[in-house]
């Protein structure tokens, strides 16, 4: 029995020991499949290359990232490779400085007796201005590494498969004509090089700033509706030139816009000048809501003549920002009576045209509006103030009034303020008012009847209240001169009947 059990373990540890080694080469062959996913795990925890950093997208079709803290905007892959499905393949390409800064026309700008770096005085160019893809200067390339961990020294994710090797920066050497400055990804800093090397590029465009953002004015729409505002069109400071940077939209009401109409509404995007930006948002349930819209760009320097500050040409962040602002519209308000029977008591206000809004309303007592009112005339229920906004200009709007009890028979609306005909202020009968139980429904036309500002601008002011008139009171009976003698004659005859009635008794 003793062998055939050791047999039965032998057995047993051999399948196991296969299973580990089976185990062992998946778990490898795993490994080496994540190293690359690995590789590209984000690098640079702090300062101004986390991921968040960077705006994602493309810039004349070509895959790009736009870098917040400098409002440049770069190419995801070295030149000679290719973005496909979150990755630079291909080889990056090696040349020498001359090759990149003048045969394929990337210097940044062109520069006082550039002859003396090899760079033909033929070529005249100003990328900075242009927007064109250009080489980045020094400081420009050295800034997408700071903060990162080596091999390479740059954000992984942003940057993919970027060779740890050296980079062409465009900045010339200020101090040695034969040289320029180059910045390594595999973490050996910023040094300089004999133009004759060859290295790679990775390319950048922007170095001029968008034109100064307006705030619109503000919209009202019903309450938690959307906001859409008209589109703008995003200009450069330099008119000739093309501005390249980013746009966020921030704040309450799920802010978003769109770019040129088309596509999808983002929360940011890499932007250019010329670029029309739509902007929309969710009213709040009440009062006022605002978004700001924030532009960057970055304003560069570019080499000065005789490249007297080759490798210290600076990018500054420019900003520009405007403000949205959605207004909920009101249709409907409650009031306290200033006077009368009902003094205290509860109106009710309703705007049924859905484009108006009821900006302001108040009561008020007949003297306080500072007119006499026509003789034989009297407003029991005092007065009421309307402003009415954000109407299509020459349109009508229609105001139910709501009292707490039914309207005497005979009640008519009266208005304060000018006429086309009279324009002092002044009471007058108005004809578009309907008056049914206790209820008076208004119908008031921008710059014409019921409009008291009698100007076609998109708001109606309407002061006026229910009215009555001494001539609809009823009369107090009256007899004529026979009739009150015959009556007079009725009272004595009982009077003397009463009298006798005494006497008998």
């Amino acid at each position: 029995m003793p062998a055939p059990e050791y047999r039965t373990l032998t057995t047993k540890s051999r399948l196991f020991s296969h299973r580990a080694l089976s185990l062992a080469r998946w778990l490898t062959l795993l490994g080496a499949c994540a190293a690359p996913l690995l590789a590209q795990a984000q690098n640079c925890p702090t300062g101004d290359n986390t991921d968040d950093q960077y705006i994602l997208g493309e810039a004349d079709g070509t895959a790009s990232a736009m870098h917040w803290p400098t409002g440049l905007v770069w190419k995801r892959c070295s030149e000679g490779q290719t973005f496909e499905s979150g990755q630079c393949t291909g080889t990056a390409q090696t040349k020498d400085w001359n090759n990149w800064a003048e045969a394929d026309r990337l210097l940044p700008k062109s520069f006082a007796n550039q002859t003396n770096w090899g760079i033909g005085a033929g070529l005249s160019q100003n990328l900075l201005e242009s927007g064109g893809w250009r080489m980045a200067y020094m400081n420009e390339l050295h800034k997408i590494t700071e903060n990162c961990g080596t091999n390479p020294r740059v954000n992984r994710r942003v940057f993919p498969d970027t060779p740890s090797s050296y980079f062409w920066s465009g900045s010339p050497s200020a101090i040695n004509s034969n040289s320029a400055f180059r910045v390594s990804f595999g973490g050996f800093g910023i040094g300089t090089s004999n133009r004759s090397n060859n290295q790679r590029v990775r390319l950048v465009r922007g170095g001029q700033s968008f034109a100064a953002l307006t705030s619109p004015s503000a919209q009202t729409v019903s309450a938690g509706d959307s906001a859409t505002f008209p589109a703008f069109t995003l200009a450069p400071s330099v008119p000739a030139g093309q501005a390249w940077g980013g746009a966020r939209i921030s704040g309450d009401g799920n802010p978003e816009f769109q770019l040129n109409g088309t596509g999808d509404w983002v929360q940011q995007a890499i932007v250019k000048s010329g670029d029309q930006i739509t902007v929309r948002f969710n009213a709040p349930d009440s009062g006022s809501r605002t978004v700001t819209f924030t532009l960057r760009s970055g304003q560069t320097t570019g080499t000065r003549d005789n490249a007297s500050n080759g490798g210290n040409e600076a990018t500054a962040l420019q900003e520009t920002s405007a403000s949205f602002t959605a207004l909920s519209r009101v249709t409907d308000l409650s009031l306290q009576l200033p006077e009368g029977p009902d003094s205290g008591e509860t109106m009710n206000l309703s705007v049924t045209d859905s484009e108006w809004n009821l900006d302001a309303a108040q009561t008020l007592t007949a003297a306080s509006l500072g007119a006499a009112l026509p003789p034989g005339v009297t407003l029991p229920h005092g007065a009421v103030s309307l402003r009415l906004t954000d109407g299509t200009p020459g349109s009508t709007a229609t105001v139910v009034l709501t009292y707490p009890e039914e309207l005497p028979a005979g009640t008519r609306y009266y208005k304060y303020g000018p006429t086309a005909d009279n324009p002092a202020d002044h009471w007058y009968p108005y004809d578009g008012a309907v008056i049914s139980g206790n209820t008076i429904t208004l119908t008031l036309t921008d710059g014409g009847a019921g409009d008291s500002d009698l100007s076609v601008n998109g708001i109606i002011d309407d002061p006026g209240g229910p009215a009555l008139l001494a001539t609809d009171l009823a009369p107090i009976p009256t007899l004529s001169q026979w009739a009150m003698l015959l009556l007079a004659g009725i009272i004595g005859l009982l009077a003397l009947s009463k009298v006798r009635w005494m006497h008998n008794t």
